[in-house]
């Protein structure tokens, strides 16, 4: 497994890829204060999640769900029984989630703290109902709202393209310095910013509500390829 550490103020932020059948990515945030750990969207290997946590003398306190998916959550209620972690998923999301602990909930521009780290909650349905975004100091955790020059798709229960169009917007506005951290390692490269992404990640790049409907659409159809680099609205204006 490939491993990434990024040390912040008052956290640090470790992230494991490839982790299980659709190698997803793993993000731990270790609260330097009150030496606690919320873990994202845990999936798979749950020994290996709660080893990792007890080595670096921390305790995992809270599980942060970024959408329902199974391949995102199929940890949790096992997590929660071996630790008594807290659940913290989007309102909207509960009507998916296949959960059986009880879920704390989280609306758009909420913010949650792990210790003394902040967090804020942007509501970015469209891959699913009530998916949620957690935004940190200088790091975006996405699942799979946003990949590098992608984005999840809009097949499953709850999901819808307008929906997508307009959290691409808000997304939009984060600053371009903020690094992403995405649900899966399915880009070419896993390190990248905000920026980097404005600028060639077409779900971002495309302006107009009726481009994206199209640009989305056409690849569900088979008439557009999904992206596997960076693409200006040129480019994308071609294919549509």
């Amino acid at each position: 497994m490939l491993e990434k550490k990024h040390l912040a103020k008052t956290f640090t932020l470790e992230i494991i890829y490839h982790v299980g059948e659709y190698e997803n990515s793993i993000h731990f945030i270790f609260d330097h204060a009150s030496k606690t750990c919320a873990i994202i969207d845990p999936a798979w290997e749950i020994d290996l999640f709660i080893n990792r946590i007890i080595d670096k003398g921390y305790k995992l306190s809270d599980i942060w769900l970024t959408h329902w998916h199974t391949d995102h959550t199929n940890s949790v209620d096992r997590l929660v029984d071996k630790t008594g972690a807290k659940i913290t998923a989007g309102i909207h999301e509960i009507p998916y989630l296949q959960i059986e602990h009880e879920v704390q909930t989280v609306n758009d521009n909420d913010t949650i703290y792990l210790g003394e780290t902040p967090a804020k909650v942007i509501n970015t349905p469209g891959h699913s109902a009530g998916g949620v975004c957690y935004l940190l100091d200088g790091h975006l955790i996405a699942g799979d709202t946003l990949f590098v020059y992608g984005a999840g798709h809009c097949l499953l229960p709850g999901a819808n393209v307008l929906d997508m169009y307009y959290s691409m917007q808000k997304l939009k506005q984060i600053d371009d310095v903020t690094i992403l951290h995405c649900g899966h390692d399915y880009g070419i490269k896993i390190a990248t910013t905000m920026g980097e992404q404005k600028r060639g990640n077409a779900w971002l790049v495309i302006e107009t509500q009726q481009d994206f409907i199209k640009f989305i659409n056409g690849m569900n159809q088979g008439s557009i390829a999904y992206p596997t680099s960076a693409l200006n609205l040129k480019e994308i204006k071609a294919m549509l």
